[in-house]
C-alpha cells in the first residue's frame, strides 16, 4: 500500500481519518490524537530505509482501517446505540463498520 509519502504526510493522513471518524467526541478526538502523536514520536529517528517504508505503510494502513471500520455509535433516549454509516462505509456492514467502546 505504500504510495511514497513522506513521514508527515503519513501523520497528516491518519489525523484526517481521525478527525473524520471521531468527529463531535472531543475525548477520542484528544486520546487518538495524542496516542498517533506519540506513536510518530517513537519512530522519529527511524533512519534504515526498509524500516521507515514498512512504518510508511503501517501508517497509511491504519488511516484506512479508520477511515473505513471505525463508526461513532451514540446512546439514544430508548437506551440503545444508534450510528450513522458514512458513504465510504458502502463496502463495509454495521457489523463490520461498528466499534464498541
Amino acid at each position: 500500500m505504500a504510495t511514497g509519502l513522506s513521514g508527515l504526510s503519513v501523520y497528516r493522513l491518519c489525523l484526517r481519518s481521525v478527525q473524520q471518524s471521531f468527529k463531535g467526541d472531543q475525548f477520542m478526538l484528544q486520546s487518538s490524537r495524542k496516542e498517533l502523536r506519540s506513536k510518530f514520536e517513537a519512530n522519529r529517528l527511524v533512519s534504515d530505509t526498509t524500516a521507515v517504508k514498512k512504518l510508511l505503510a503501517e501508517g497509511e494502513e491504519a488511516a484506512s482501517f479508520i477511515k473505513t471500520f471505525v463508526v461513532q455509535a451514540k446512546l439514544n433516549e430508548r437506551g440503545n446505540f444508534e450510528m450513522k454509516v458514512q458513504p465510504h462505509h458502502a463496502n463495509t456492514t454495521a457489523e463490520e463498520a461498528a466499534i464498541r467502546r
